[in-house]
């Protein structure tokens, strides 16, 4: 497994909407809290499970579950930690839907959206994938910069282990 080298605070707030704050000692989760009052946490850790070879989830969590309207200051700070991370790391990332309250469809149709209307969106590669596990719908993302040189690799690795966990 690769090591990620750790995100430059100072880059990231220089980009975010929102002040962004680093969780204790560690440098790959991040906090902050929206003008609605809405807080989260972004979590980056390793993740070999979807990609054997190595490659690293993002989670968003909001923190209390609190409602939270459209907010493009929501999007250009998540953007600005998949920035520096991409910026510091030239590997995999995951985006895995929470699917706790079934609200995983809205919330992979949003992140795509927001990834896709992004302004350097022609740097990176994205791929989605979506099936049912254990009678539950599933959805997820792959990605990385366009020049990482593992990237056919990687996109074989999410591909065969989708087709695999899906019914």
């Amino acid at each position: 497994m690769f090591v990620m080298n750790a995100l430059n605070l100072e880059n990231i707030n220089r980009n975010a909407a929102y002040q962004v704050e680093q969780v204790g000692e560690s440098p790959y989760l991040f906090y902050f809290m929206t003008d609605y009052g809405v807080e989260y946490e972004i979590v980056i850790k390793s993740n070999d499970v979807f990609i054997p070879s190595g490659a690293y989830a993002l989670d968003i969590i909001n923190i209390w579950q609190q409602p939270s309207p459209g907010d493009p200051k929501f999007k250009q700070t998540l953007m600005a930690i998949i920035e520096e991370f991409f910026m510091q790391n030239n590997d995999v990332m995951l985006y895995v839907t929470e699917t706790k309250d079934r609200k995983q469809a809205s919330r992979n149709r949003l992140f795509v959206r927001w990834f896709n209307t992004y302004e350097y969106r022609e740097r990176f590669f994205i791929k989605t994938a979506e099936g049912t596990m254990e009678g539950q719908m599933n959805f997820m993302a792959i990605i990385s910069r366009k020049d990482n040189p593992r990237l056919q690799e990687a996109i074989e690795e999410f591909d065969e282990t989708t087709s695999f966990l899906f019914d």
